[in-house]
């Protein structure tokens, strides 16, 4: 998955990864919601290799569900009646389910950084806009540049000092500061002697839109359009309160559900050279 991604052109990525975020921003039915947990889950723990890093998003969504059970007093199917504060079923559902849906984009944006690099991001809008894509080519370099320096400070820190971790954090953060206001000044003085901003620059990128990556779009937009059918038509008026109303599973779920799992399962049916470009 990760190697499909990066090795095709970004654009086909980009609109492959931001129609997933659409749909799982805009859904909210169980079956959707579910469909997107198991497909990037397991997207998730093939990258992971162990399986307690899963651990912390079952935590979330039962956290989200037991949260909203005790302080929305919401739906007419009483779950649970303790210290004069009744907790719904409806109230856990739609918890549970607004944890699902916070888990899922989770997953994603962690399929997201894997996959597009910084030279993705540049070639997207640096062509287009070129300041914005210096722009974006520095800040994506700031915060992991600046959270490796941190962690310089803070263990050069505890083998001198013996000191709480607050005043440690305190020391850090100033050094942080210091450091950053140093190293911002450098690298302008360094741009500008290398001429940014006065002439027209010459750009050289390795991203060619070949005919495997224009298949690839066209996929993933064809998926992305009948799901978004699928929500406006089917499951877009689906509501929690004040009690479930549930259709059952019939042919039509199923075809919706099967398309958003191919949908988010996409890249695993291309090949090249007749073997998986998923598979190292």
């Amino acid at each position: 998955m990760k190697t499909v991604l990066s090795r095709l052109h970004p654009a086909s990525a980009f609109v492959y990864l931001a129609g997933i975020l659409i749909m799982a921003a805009l859904n909210r039915h169980p079956w959707m919601t579910c469909t997107q947990l198991l497909c990037l889950g397991g997207i998730y723990l093939y990258y992971e290799r162990r399986p307690g890093k899963i651990l912390p998003f079952i935590g979330i969504i039962l956290l989200s569900a037991v949260l909203n059970g005790v302080f929305v007093q919401r739906g007419n199917t009483a779950a649970v009646t303790a210290a004069g504060r009744t907790v719904t079923a409806e109230a856990l559902l739609y918890g549970g389910n607004a944890g699902i849906l916070l888990v899922n984009v989770l997953f994603l944006f962690s399929l997201w950084n894997r996959c597009f690099r910084q030279e993705h991001w540049v070639y997207l809008f640096g062509s287009v806009f070129p300041k914005l894509g210096v722009i974006l080519s520095m800040a994506m370099n700031l915060i992991p540049k600046y959270r490796k320096q941190a962690e310089k400070f803070s263990n050069v820190r505890k083998e001198l000092y013996k000191e709480s971790a607050v005043r440690r954090a305190a020391a850090v953060c100033s050094m942080e500061l210091t450091w950053a206001f140093e190293s911002s000044m450098d690298q302008l003085d360094s741009m500008n002697a290398r001429g940014y901003g006065t002439v027209k620059r010459s750009h050289f990128h390795l991203f060619q839109f070949g005919k495997r990556d224009g298949c690839f779009m066209a996929a993933a937009v064809l998926l992305f359009l009948i799901n978004l059918y699928g929500f406006w038509k089917f499951y877009a008026h689906f509501y929690f309160y004040p009690e479930v109303r549930w259709g059952g599973f019939d042919l039509k779920d199923f075809c919706f559900v099967l398309c958003m799992g191919i949908q988010i399962l996409l890249p695993l049916l291309f090949w090249e050279g007749g073997k998986k470009l998923c598979i190292r």
